[in-house]
C-alpha cells in the first residue's frame, strides 16, 4: 500500500513539474514576442487564437494576460479592437472549441487596467537628442538568434552545446557553473569562464584528442555553440532619468541598457557618456554620431558589473531661425559655430548664409555678436549662447514691372542701361489695343510717397522723346484703349439656360443674345419677351418716365431671322414664364383613405373634397368632422367637413404643401393638466364637469376659468363668462380637455374695481326686476 501511494505522488509530482515547465515556457514565448507591429484588421482568426491561447497558457487571468500583450508592445488602439474579435469570434463559434475564449464577457469589454501598463512617455524636449529615448515604439532588444560571435567571452550560467560530427557523431550540453567551469565526459572539468569562444573550442579539442583520436586528423569535427547566454548585471549613474541597476542578457549592448534606463535626464550629457570596468573608465561614447548619421563607433560590449556614468552637461547652445531643425545642443569644448550648423541640418533655402547673428550673457548683461561666414569654422560659441540664422528678405535687388497692354506683361531684371523703350520690347511689345498717346512710369523713392513720371508711348518708342532709365522696383503701366471708357453691357435674364451679363458690341441683337445665354428653357415665354431700354432723353427738365418697355415676340421656328431686333446699350432683357407652364404642387393625403399618397394639384381652386374623392374616399373607420389640416408645418383649425359630406360647407382651397390627416372615430375624451387624476375616459356626455369630475376635479392649483376644450381637428373653444355665469362648450368624441395652472403673478381675488362693477351690475338688474314687476 505504501509502495503505491509513493508510485501516485511521484506520479503527481512529474505532472506539477511538466506542467509548470509549460506554463513557463510559455510565458517565455509570450514575452520573446514583439507585437508593436500588431494590426487586429490584419489577423485572421487563427492567427488571434494563437496569439490569445499563447497568453492564456501562462496561468494568468483575462485582465493579466491582456495586460502582458500590451507589456511585450501591442497598441493601445489595437486592445479593443482585440476584444470585439475575440468576443466576436467566441459568439459565432458552433463547435464549442472557443467555449472558454471569454470566461467572464460582462466585464472583459469594459476593463480597462491594461492602461497602468502602457510606458510612460517623456513630454517633446527642446533638446536633441532626448526624443529618441521617448518612443515607446522603438526596442533596443539584443538579437537572441544570432551566431554567437568568436571572441565572445564565456561565463557562469552560459549554456553549451558541444557537437561532433563526421567520424564520431555526439552531442554534448554542458552549463558553466560558479566556479566557471563545465564538465564534459572523458575530458572531465574544463576551465572555460573568461574564455572567449573560439578559445573555448579549442580547449576542448585538445582535451578531447585523448577519446576522440580524429580530432587530430581533421576527421572529427568539434563545433561549440551557445545555447542559452548568461544574464550580466548592468549599473547606470549619474544624470539618468532611472539610475540603477539592470540584469540584461551578456549579447545586450550599451544602447540597449542606456534605453532600459529612459537615456540621460534634463541635466544629462549625450556627448560623454563614460563606460567604467573595474574602475576605469574604458571608453567614452558620443551619441551625437549615431542620431545624425547612424553610425556607431565600435559596437561596445558589456559585461558582468559594468557601470555607465552620464555627467551633468557642459555647453549648450540653442540654434534659431532658417536652420532645418532649430533646438538646443550639446558642444564639446573646441566645437565651432560651423559644427552646430551642422548638427541643426544646415540652412534652410531661404536662410541669410552670409552672416548669424550670437547673443551671448555677459557679466551683467547680454551682448550680440555678428559673426561672418567666413568666421564660421574659427568662432568657437559659449555655454548659453543664442545662434540666430536670419531670413532673407521679400524685397528683390534687381526687379523691374511692366503691366498693362503689352504681350508679355509681368516681372523682369534690372539690367545696366536699361530703358523703358527696352522693357517695352523685351515684353515683345505693344498689343493692338494699347493707348498710345500716354504711359507712366511708377518709382519708389527714399523718404517719400513715389512718384509718377508720365510719357507718350510712341514718341518713347521712335525716338522722339527722351528714353527713362529704370531703376531698382520701379514700375511701368501700358493703359490700354478699353480702359479709358466705360463698356456698356447687356443683361440677358429670366428663362434662359445661363442668365448672364455680356458686354454690349455694336450689332448685337436679341437672337445673339439668347444664343450666349444658352437659349431657352422649357417653359419660357418666347411669345412675351421684354426689352427694358433707358431712354435717350437730353431734356433739362425731370422726367418722369426714364425706361421704355419693349415686348417682342421671338419664333423659335426660324430664329426670328425675318425681323432681328437690335439691342442698345443697358438693355435688360427678360424672358418670362409661360403663364400656365407650371406646377400647381403637391398634397399629402394620409389616414383613413382608400389610397393614402401624394396626389398633385390639378387646379388653383381644388378643394379638400375633391383630393379626398381623388383619393379613392374615406374608410367606414374615418371621422370626417376630425379631419385635420396641416399648412407649413403648423395645424390649420378648420371644421369645413362634417360627417354628412352632402351637407357641403364652406369650401377649403389648398395650397401647395399641404398635409390632409383623415383620423380613425374616437369614442374617448383626455383629460389633461391641473387634475387630480390625469385620465382618458370614455364619451358618454357632453357635459364639460362631469369630465373634469371623472378626472378627480381641480387641483389647488388648477385654473378652471382659463379651462379650454381641443378638438379634434384643431379647433379651441374656451369657457364664455358672463357675470356669475359660465357656458361650457360641447364635449364630442376625441376632444381633449386642458385645464391649466394659476399664473403666479395672478391676484388673489377680486380687486376693487371689479367688485364696484359687479355691484353697480346687480343693482341694475334689481331696477330692471321691479320695473318689470309693476
Amino acid at each position: 500500500m505504501k509502495l503505491q501511494i509513493r508510485y501516485l505522488f511521484n506520479i503527481l509530482l512529474i505532472t506539477l513539474v511538466c506542467s509548470t515547465h509549460t506554463i513557463q515556457l510559455a510565458a517565455q514565448q509570450i514575452n520573446a514576442t514583439n507585437l508593436s507591429s500588431t494590426r487586429v484588421d490584419q489577423m485572421n482568426d487563427q492567427q488571434i487564437l494563437q496569439i490569445w491561447q499563447q497568453a492564456q497558457r501562462s496561468g494568468l487571468s483575462e485582465t493579466d494576460a491582456m495586460s502582458l500583450l500590451v507589456k511585450r508592445g501591442m497598441p493601445a488602439t489595437e486592445v479593443n479592437s482585440l476584444k470585439k474579435r475575440l468576443l466576436m469570434m467566441q459568439s459565432k463559434s458552433k463547435s464549442g472549441s472557443n467555449q472558454s475564449l471569454i470566461r467572464d464577457t460582462a466585464n472583459f469589454l469594459k476593463d480597462s487596467s491594461w492602461v497602468k501598463e502602457l510606458p510612460a512617455l517623456k513630454r517633446k524636449s527642446q533638446y536633441y537628442g532626448f526624443d529618441f529615448f521617448n518612443n515607446a515604439a522603438i526596442s533596443f532588444e539584443p538579437n537572441m538568434r544570432i551566431t554567437t560571435p568568436q571572441n565572445y567571452r564565456l561565463g557562469p550560467d552560459d549554456e553549451l552545446a558541444v557537437n561532433y560530427t563526421g567520424f564520431n557523431e555526439a552531442s554534448v550540453d554542458a552549463t558553466v557553473n560558479a566556479n566557471g567551469k563545465i564538465i564534459l565526459p572523458y575530458a572531465g572539468s574544463l576551465t572555460v569562464s573568461g574564455l572567449t569562444l573560439e578559445e573555448a573550442t579549442r580547449l576542448i579539442k585538445s582535451k578531447m584528442k585523448v577519446a576522440y583520436p580524429a580530432i587530430s586528423s581533421g576527421k572529427t569535427q568539434v563545433m561549440v555553440t551557445v545555447t542559452n547566454f548568461k544574464t550580466i548585471r548592468v549599473t547606470v549613474v549619474g544624470e539618468a532619468e532611472i539610475p540603477g541597476t539592470y540584469q540584461v542578457s551578456s549579447l545586450a549592448s550599451f544602447f540597449n541598457v542606456l534605453y532600459k534606463a529612459n537615456g540621460p535626464s534634463e541635466n544629462g550629457s549625450l556627448r560623454k557618456i563614460q563606460l567604467i570596468r573595474n574602475n576605469q573608465v574604458i571608453e567614452t561614447i558620443d551619441l551625437y554620431a549615431f542620431m545624425q548619421k547612424g553610425i556607431m563607433n565600435g559596437e561596445v560590449k558589456l559585461q558582468d558589473q559594468d557601470v555607465i556614468h552620464i555627467p551633468v552637461y557642459n555647453k549648450r547652445v540653442s540654434v534659431m531661425g532658417q536652420v532645418k531643425r532649430p533646438m538646443i545642443y550639446e558642444l564639446q569644448d573646441k566645437e565651432t559655430l560651423q559644427d552646430v550648423i551642422q548638427w541643426a541640418g544646415g540652412f534652410e533655402s531661404g536662410a541669410v548664409q552670409g552672416s548669424a547673428k550670437v547673443i551671448q550673457l555677459g557679466e551683467k548683461e547680454r551682448k550680440v555678436r555678428d559673426v561672418t561666414a567666413a568666421d564660421y569654422a574659427y568662432f568657437i560659441p559659449r555655454n548659453g549662447d543664442q545662434v540666430e540664422i536670419g531670413k532673407i528678405l521679400s524685397t528683390y535687388s534687381n526687379r523691374v514691372i511692366i503691366s498693362g497692354a503689352v504681350l508679355r506683361p509681368g516681372t523682369y531684371e534690372l539690367t545696366d542701361q536699361l530703358t523703358a523703350a527696352k522693357l517695352i520690347k523685351q515684353a515683345e511689345g505693344l498689343r493692338p489695343d494699347a493707348l498710345l498717346q500716354r504711359g507712366y512710369l511708377t518709382r519708389k523713392l527714399p523718404g517719400t510717397e513715389g512718384r509718377i513720371i508720365s510719357f507718350h508711348v510712341q514718341d518713347l518708342l521712335s525716338g522722339k522723346q527722351e528714353d527713362i532709365v529704370l531703376q531698382k522696383e520701379d514700375s511701368l503701366t501700358i493703359l490700354s484703349k478699353d480702359s479709358l471708357r466705360d463698356i456698356p453691357s447687356v443683361v440677358i435674364a429670366g428663362n434662359v439656360n445661363q442668365p448672364i451679363t455680356i458686354p454690349y458690341k455694336e450689332g448685337l441683337t436679341l437672337e445673339d443674345a439668347i444664343l450666349i445665354a444658352g437659349g431657352f428653357t422649357y417653359d419660357a415665354a418666347t411669345h412675351k419677351i421684354e426689352i427694358s431700354r433707358l431712354q435717350n432723353n437730353r431734356a433739362d427738365t425731370l422726367a418722369n418716365s426714364l425706361i421704355q418697355v419693349l415686348t417682342v415676340e421671338y419664333d423659335t421656328t426660324n430664329g426670328s431671322r425675318s425681323n432681328k431686333t437690335l439691342l442698345a446699350p443697358l438693355d435688360y432683357v427678360f424672358v418670362p414664364q409661360l403663364l400656365n407652364y407650371r406646377n400647381l404642387g403637391k398634397v399629402k393625403v394620409r389616414g383613413e383613405v382608400l389610397y393614402a399618397g401624394d396626389y398633385a394639384l390639378e387646379k388653383r381652386n381644388e378643394t379638400i373634397q375633391e383630393v379626398l374623392q381623388r383619393s379613392g374616399g374615406i374608410s367606414p373607420f374615418a371621422a370626417m368632422a376630425d379631419v385635420q389640416v396641416f399648412r407649413r408645418g403648423l395645424r390649420v383649425g378648420t371644421d369645413v367637413l362634417s360627417e354628412n359630406p352632402a351637407a357641403g360647407g364652406e369650401k377649403f382651397l389648398l395650397q401647395p404643401d399641404d398635409s390632409i390627416y383623415v383620423p380613425k372615430k374616437q369614442s374617448f375624451v383626455e383629460v389633461q393638466g391641473a387634475v387630480f387624476n390625469p385620465q382618458i375616459l370614455r364619451h358618454d356626455s357632453q357635459r364639460f364637469l362631469s369630465y373634469i369630475s371623472d378626472a378627480g376635479g381641480i387641483t389647488d392649483k388648477g385654473n378652471l376659468k382659463k379651462s379650454y376644450i381641443q378638438y379634434s381637428n384643431g379647433i379651441n373653444r374656451k369657457i364664455h363668462h358672463f357675470l356669475f355665469f359660465r357656458r361650457y362648450p360641447k364635449v364630442t368624441p376625441g376632444s381633449k380637455i386642458i385645464v391649466p395652472e394659476k399664473s403666479e403673478t395672478a391676484g388673489k381675488g377680486l380687486s376693487v374695481i371689479e367688485v364696484s362693477t359687479l355691484v353697480g351690475s346687480l343693482a341694475t338688474i334689481l331696477s330692471l326686476i321691479a320695473v318689470l314687476q309693476k
